[in-house]
């Protein structure tokens, strides 16, 4: 029984860390009829746990959440994100275009906020800091509707209205492909990553780009997705190339020792 109940845990986000877990399942819950769809495997529709369970389990991750954000100074992070969640779910907003991008976006902006102070001891949020968490913010707004091109039936079936379904596929399509280009453009700017770095980044954007480009379909659109992943992970990454340092973002040495 207690296999099954982790078992059931991961599969609501797919191995994802505790802060992550709570809006998966939130969205599981109230997005039933999408993935009945379009994610039949998810727990809730594939019958693993009730609707009840999970309500239960999403309450007792947001009270962990806060309790320990609480401990480290992190509450307006995490009131923010519950926030977030309860307009993306509970009020529906995510069936809008714009704050369905907008709303994950302040998602990632939590995640990186509450990983970056943790890592340094408390400290405030350097000006490097603050920028690199605001450009992930910025990077998910813009480009977060990759994952709508492979969620357009389940979508239409909540009533959802996506960019992929406001625009034409060619318009749709291309206008992503530059988001990703103007946005690899900007990164390497930025940061000033190693010549292979900058290499594997372009290679990634540029992966992803043609994958939306070349083939409409479901099967391709979710491999497009899964490559533009990888690229939004590696763009996370850059701030450590920084011509100030990667130690003046967070000191590992420091955060292995003991107080």
């Amino acid at each position: 029984m207690a296999l099954e109940f982790i078992k059931t845990v991961s599969l609501f986000s797919q191995s994802d860390v505790v802060p992550i877990l709570g809006p998966s399942i939130k969205n599981q819950i109230t997005g039933l009829e999408e993935d009945r769809l379009s994610k039949p495997s998810r727990p809730i529709v594939a019958g693993r746990i009730s609707v009840g369970a999970a309500q239960d389990l999403y309450w007792v991750i947001a009270l962990v959440s806060t309790v320990f954000s609480a401990q480290f100074g992190l509450l307006p992070c995490t009131v923010l994100y519950l926030v977030a969640i309860f307009c993306y779910n509970e009020l529906a907003m995510s069936r809008n275009w714009f704050w369905k991008s907008f709303l994950g976006s302040i998602g990632y902006v939590c995640y990186c906020w509450g990983t970056t102070v943790l890592f340094d001891h408390g400290a405030p949020l350097s000006t490097l800091s603050t920028t690199a968490i605001v450009i992930s913010g910025l990077l998910h707004t813009t480009t977060g509707h990759a994952q709508d091109f492979r969620d357009r039936e389940g979508d239409a079936a909540i009533g959802r209205v996506t960019l992929p379904m406001i625009l034409s596929p060619r318009v749709g399509r291309w206008s992503l492909a530059l988001l990703l280009a103007a946005w690899t453009a900007a990164l390497i700017w930025l940061w000033a990553p190693p010549a292979l770095v900058t290499l594997y980044l372009g290679l990634l954007g540029l992966k992803a780009a043609l994958g939306f480009i070349q083939d409409h379909s479901v099967e391709a659109d979710c491999a497009s997705y899964w490559w533009y992943n990888i690229w939004l992970i590696t763009a996370h990454i850059l701030p450590a190339f920084a011509h100030v340092g990667v130690w003046d973002i967070v000191d590992p040495v420091s955060f292995l020792a003991l107080p």
